[in-house]
């Protein structure tokens, strides 16, 4: 929802796919369009999205944002990994 993908490949009951998400795709019930619009299967040694593929949605829909996110001064951070 409120969501931007740029560079990443649609499956043909519109949800959108890039490598790494394999497990989470069925390739005998969607039909797979690689990010230049051709079609697309696994195996056939070219990735379905681009490299620099990206997606963008607000913060404000983030499950786990610390509720604070918004205030001035910051939220405590108490590691950097």
């Amino acid at each position: 929802k409120n969501t931007i993908f740029t560079n990443v490949a649609e499956l043909s009951d519109g949800r959108f796919f890039w490598e790494g998400l394999e497990k989470d795709v069925d390739f005998h019930k969607v039909k797979v369009t690689d990010w230049t619009g051709k079609p697309w299967e696994p195996g056939c040694g070219k990735p379905a999205a681009h490299p620099n593929s990206r997606f963008c949605t607000p913060a404000s829909q983030c499950p786990i944002i610390d509720p604070d996110w918004e205030k001035p001064e910051g939220v405590p951070i108490d590691a950097i990994i």
